[in-house]
C-alpha cells in the first residue's frame, strides 16, 4: 500500500511538473519568478489577458483554429499543433513558460510572422552575462579549497546553462513574437520591427528587462537581475520614459513640441492602440489645458476604418518614428509653465466599443510614460 501511495505520489508530482515547469524555477529564481508570475508572458492567454481574448473572440475563426497559439500559448503544444484552445493549468498557470523563453535557440523570419526555433532541451538553457560570454557550457560542479574545510558550489545543479547564444545579447531573441504580424492580406499590424535606426545601442531586453535590485538566484548573491516582469505599459511605465526626449520651441503662432524617440521601434504602433501628449499651461494661478495630441495608427478596407484581421490600408498614421512635431497655436508668456505629459492607452475608445471593452476603466486609462515640465 505504501509503495502506492509513493507511485501515485511521484505520478502527481510528475504531472505538476509537466504542467507547470515555471513553478520549478521559482526555488532558486524566487524574486525573477514573482515578476514573470504578474508579467504580460504570463498572462498572455485569452484565460488571462480580457484584451485578447476580446480580440479573438470577434476574430473570423477558421479551419487552423486558434492560430496565436505560436505566441501567445506556445508552452500548450496541443493548442500549437491542433489549434484547439482549452481552459488548462498551462492557459493559466504559464503559456509561455521560462523554459521556452530561455531554449530559443534562433529565429525564423518569415512573411506573415517569425517563428522561434527551440532546442526542446528541458534542462540545458541560454542566457546573456557579458563576463561569461565565450565560456564553454556550465554545468554544476563542487570546487574545495583550505584542503577540503571550504566547499563552494558553482553553477546551478538543476540546469545546465549556455552564455554563448547572440540572439540573448542583442535582444533578436524577442524578435519571433514581437515583430511584424501580417494579416491575411499581408499587411502588418503590430509595426514593431519598424526599425528607427538599427546601430541603437538599446534591444528589447536593455529597455523592457532593465537591470534592476535583487539577486536572480539564491545559490549566489547578486546585486541586480533582468528585470521579468516586462518593463512597458503594464509596468514600470516611467521607465520607458527616459526613451523619449521632449523640447519645445516658441513661434509667432503658438508652440511646438519635438517628440524624439529613443527607441528603436515606432512608438504606439499596435492594433488599435492610442499614445496620447496633453499640454498644459499654468498662468497666474489659472491652469490652461489644450487640446490633446493623439498618436494613432487607424486601419482600414476599401477607405473605411476595419478590425485588424480586415485591414489593407492605414486611413491615418500619426505615430513617432525616429522625431515628430507637433504644433499648439496657443502662444506663451512670460512666467508660464508648460506641463507635457505623455501616455499610452491600451486601446482607443472606439476600439473598446468595438470589441465591447467599453466598460473596462483599464483597457482605456492613460499610462503616463513621461512628465516634463518647462518654465518660459
Amino acid at each position: 500500500m505504501l509503495k502506492f501511495f509513493t507511485l501515485t505520489a511521484l505520478f502527481t508530482l510528475s504531472l505538476f511538473a509537466t504542467s507547470n515547469e515555471s513553478k520549478v524555477c521559482q526555488k532558486c529564481h524566487p524574486i525573477i519568478y514573482d515578476e514573470y508570475y504578474d508579467s504580460a508572458h504570463r498572462k498572455s492567454s485569452i484565460y488571462n489577458n480580457p484584451l485578447h481574448k476580446a480580440f479573438w473572440d470577434k476574430h473570423p475563426k477558421g479551419a487552423k483554429g486558434y492560430t496565436c497559439a505560436k505566441c501567445h500559448t506556445p508552452t500548450d503544444k496541443k493548442a500549437v499543433e491542433t489549434g484547439i484552445i482549452t481552459d488548462n493549468a498551462i492557459q493559466r498557470e504559464e503559456p509561455i513558460s521560462c523554459v521556452f523563453c530561455h531554449t530559443i535557440k534562433e529565429v525564423d523570419k518569415g512573411e506573415m510572422s517569425n517563428t522561434n526555433i527551440s532546442t526542446g532541451a528541458k534542462k540545458e538553457f541560454f542566457t546573456a552575462e557579458p563576463s561569461k560570454k565565450g565560456s564553454k557550457t556550465a554545468s554544476f560542479e563542487t570546487k574545495s579549497s583550505w584542503f577540503g574545510l571550504v566547499k563552494t558550489s558553482q553553477s546551478s545543479p538543476y540546469h545546465k546553462i549556455d552564455y554563448n547564444n547572440e540572439n540573448y545579447y542583442n535582444g533578436n531573441v524577442c524578435m519571433g513574437c514581437h515583430s511584424h504580424t501580417n494579416n491575411e492580406h499581408g499587411f502588418d499590424t503590430v509595426m514593431l520591427d519598424a526599425m528607427i535606426d538599427k546601430n541603437d545601442k538599446n534591444s528589447c531586453i536593455s529597455c523592457h528587462m532593465p537591470q534592476v535590485l535583487g539577486s536572480k538566484v539564491t545559490l549566489k548573491d547578486s546585486k541586480t537581475h533582468a528585470y521579468h516582469g516586462i518593463a512597458g505599459i503594464y509596468h514600470m511605465n516611467r521607465e520607458m520614459g527616459k526613451y523619449i526626449d521632449l523640447k519645445v520651441q516658441q513661434n509667432t503662432e503658438g508652440f511646438s513640441v519635438n517628440v524624439i524617440n529613443r527607441s528603436n521601434h515606432a512608438l504606439f504602433g499596435q492594433a488599435l492602440r492610442e499614445g496620447v501628449l496633453n499640454a498644459t499651461i499654468t498662468r497666474d494661478d489659472k491652469t490652461i489645458d489644450l487640446p490633446p495630441f493623439i498618436f494613432t495608427r487607424i486601419l482600414g478596407e476599401d477607405g473605411k476604418e476595419t478590425m485588424p484581421w480586415r485591414a489593407t490600408e492605414s486611413l491615418k498614421d500619426t505615430l513617432v518614428y525616429g522625431k515628430k512635431e507637433i504644433f499648439f497655436k496657443t502662444p506663451l508668456q512670460k512666467d508660464d509653465t508648460l506641463t507635457l505629459t505623455i501616455g499610452v492607452k491600451l486601446i482607443t475608445k472606439k476600439g473598446a466599443k468595438a470589441l465591447e471593452l467599453q466598460n473596462s476603466p483599464e483597457m482605456i486609462k492613460l499610462r503616463v510614460l513621461k512628465v516634463q515640465h518647462f518654465q518660459f
